[in-house]
């Protein structure tokens, strides 16, 4: 999702909800305090190209009371990346960086006074994608800015820019969101309570990373197997028959390994709200599981994940997990 479509979703006050530094930034922005160069890095889905983007379109809204307004021209107008004043450098069509010539340009028109004669905004989502050189055509423009110029980069790993692009920015690392913050904003958005708190527990802290989800078919349905295969087994009686639904997923073992640990994470750290989330469809019998015999089952969740990586068979990998899963949980429903 750009930050152009996502800016129709969210307000600056609710990227900022939640962060002191980032209520700080926007209080920055509404009263005209800005820095002239911003980047915002941190995870991916965490709303840094949301945040970027609602900032920029800000800095052009020429509407009344707290901005962006998103109905005046100017807000119209950068959301149509129409503006003559916005400019978003990005990669040509089948590209994946960031071309110096592409810079070059923009630093030309950038020479010349403002179109609309106010400010002027730069938005580079996915900053990493420029190349080296790249960068420092952009470095000659960040140290010699004009008056009512602003440049705002995101990207998802900091160490991927250059120093110096770095040295002439203010850097706003964003965290990833809170699980109650997520929730809500996935039922604001539509998202039925249920459907919102598994995703909130299943994103790691990425609103992006939650929508994606929602919207793959795949996973849900990787999900409902690992959970009438993995984590329907209570005696070795049940292996062969878990066996048979996982025969032909070998492709897909990866994934289904991954939800399996994350439903075991989940299990040990947050019991209480596994229990409210999915009382209905998760096996109950786990809700039982001692913390040792989690543990246990963890290891050999993340030991099964690295035979799969080894090429280890998957018919053996898959049955010898569930066999561990059958040991532990005898143990602890004797």
């Amino acid at each position: 999702m750009s930050s152009i479509d996502a800016a129709k979703n969210l307000t600056l006050r609710d990227c900022a909800a939640g962060s002191e530094t980032l209520l700080a930034l926007w209080h920055d922005y509404a009263s005209g305090r800005m820095p002239h160069a911003l980047l915002l890095t941190g995870e991916s889905g965490v709303g840094k190209r949301t945040l970027a983007g609602l900032l920029a379109q800000g800095l052009l809204c020429t509407g009344e009371g707290e901005k962006p307004c998103g109905q005046c021209r100017g807000c119209r107008r950068f959301l149509s990346r129409t503006h003559p004043d916005a400019f978003f450098p990005a990669p040509l069509p089948k590209e994946k960086t960031i071309r110096i010539d592409t810079l070059r340009r923009m630093v030309a028109e950038l020479g010349h006074h403002s179109l609309e004669g106010g400010r002027r905004v730069v938005l580079i989502e996915n900053a990493e994608m420029m190349l080296p050189a790249a960068q420092n055509c952009l470095l000659k423009t960040l140290e010699d800015t004009q008056e009512d110029t602003y440049f705002l980069l995101t990207c998802d790993v900091e160490t991927a820019l250059l120093p110096t692009v770095r040295s002439r920015c203010r850097v706003i690392r964003m965290q990833p969101w809170q699980k109650e913050r997520l929730e809500k904003e996935l039922k604001r958005r539509g998202i039925e309570e249920k459907r919102a708190r598994a995703l909130a527990s299943y994103c790691e802290g990425s609103l992006g990373r939650a929508l994606a989800m929602q919207q793959d078919q795949a996973y849900w349905d990787a999900r409902e197997l690992v959970r009438k295969t993995f984590l329907s087994v209570q005696s070795v009686g049940d292996i062969a028959s878990a066996a048979q639904r996982l025969r032909d997923q070998k492709d897909n073992g990866d994934r289904l390994l991954k939800i399996l640990e994350q439903e075991i994470r989940t299990l040990m750290h947050e019991r209480t709200l596994r229990g409210q989330d999915t009382a209905d469809d998760f096996p109950s019998f786990w809700l039982d599981a001692p913390p040792q015999a989690l543990r246990a089952i963890l290891e050999a969740v993340l030991a099964a994940r690295r035979q799969k990586n080894a090429n280890v068979g998957w018919a053996a990998l898959s049955e010898g997990l569930m066999l561990v899963i059958a040991e532990e949980t005898k143990k602890w429903q004797a």
